[in-house]
């Protein structure tokens, strides 16, 4: 009998990890047969504190305080118009010295949002009908290096801005293809770009500056969470819209220019110091890029419900 369990007492003192492996083996086996169906609880994270959009990609925004709509290339007429130079397919590389000049012009929205108002100290008004160019067919498609396509949106109105800039560029917008419904006229080339305002004053407590907001050009600034908080929102649900992360937002030196047009260094500085970069491009990152998945409308103090998260 001793034989037997000293043989005994030499095998699973040999083998005590045996069954502590066995039970992570079938630990292992359920976390992979069950995580399918568990999904991470929706939470509120956050509300809309305030919502832009651009109706001509590098001027100033038009502040919403209502609903606006949500399509599924991004809000409506958002950076739908865009300058190219005249004679070529490049786009306006406002970030270049000698552009501040479109600073100076405010943008509006007018006649309940069909119209976009232009207006320059030193230039009689400019009104540009959004309902023009719902006859995409009285226009000619252009592509540019990247294949974007544009349309001219006219002479007059490209004359405007060209005085204005002191340089021949042209004035285009993007057409819809596939409209859905009213949701979109113009397309917008961006996902919905959001910030949190705490983020921009944590980086501001590190740049040790007032940073403006308007200087990163977002849709929407949150509100009610941590700094850098937005940084990890993988799904989000706003009024009856989903939307999911896209990218980054890798920061360029138009950071570096104010809607006052005044230059300075400063804000890139501080972004490629106390910012992350991104990989590829080696950029500094600050705000986020998310895809509609569903279209719908969004408005100032429209709670934001995390519905997944993301390793930020």
């Amino acid at each position: 009998m001793s034989g037997y369990l000293e043989a005994a007492t030499d095998v699973i003192g040999r083998y005590y990890w045996a069954p502590f492996l066995a039970m992570r083996g079938t630990l292992t086996i359920w976390s992979c047969l069950t995580s399918p169906f568990l999904r991470e609880t929706e939470r509120e994270v956050g509300e809309v504190s305030e919502l832009f959009v651009h109706p001509i990609r590098a001027l100033r925004p038009v502040k919403i305080t209502g609903p606006w709509k949500l399509g599924p290339h991004g809000f409506l007429y958002d950076k739908g118009m865009c300058l190219l130079f005249k004679g070529s397919n490049e786009r306006l590389k406002h970030t270049a010295k000698g552009h501040e000049a479109l600073f100076d012009i405010n943008v509006s929205l007018i006649d309940e949002y069909t119209k976009v108002l232009l207006t320059h100290k030193d230039h009689p008004n400019l009104i540009i009908d959004l309902t023009n160019f719902q006859r995409v067919e009285n226009y000619e498609v252009e592509k540019d290096p990247k294949g974007n396509e544009y349309c001219h949106v006219g002479e007059k109105e490209s004359k405007w801005i060209s005085d204005v800039l002191g340089k021949e560029v042209r004035l285009m917008f993007s057409p819809e293809k596939t409209l859905s419904g009213e949701d979109m006229i113009i397309q917008s080339l961006d996902p919905v770009h959001i910030i949190g305002e705490s983020s921009l004053v944590a980086f501001s407590k590190d740049a040790g500056w007032d940073v403006e907001m308007e200087r990163f050009r977002p849709n929407i600034v949150s509100v009610g969470h941590e700094a850098y908080a937005d940084e990890s929102w993988q799904e989000i649900k706003i009024g009856d819209t989903i939307m999911e992360f896209d990218h980054r937002t890798t920061r360029c030196l138009i950071t570096n220019v104010n809607f006052n047009g005044v230059r300075t260094s400063e804000t890139m500085d501080n972004l490629r110091k106390h910012r992350p970069k991104c990989e590829k491009t080696k950029k500094p990152l600050f705000g986020s890029y998310f895809s509609v998945k569903q279209t719908g409308s969004v408005k100032p103090g429209d709670k934001i419900v995390l519905v997944k998260s993301r390793v930020a």
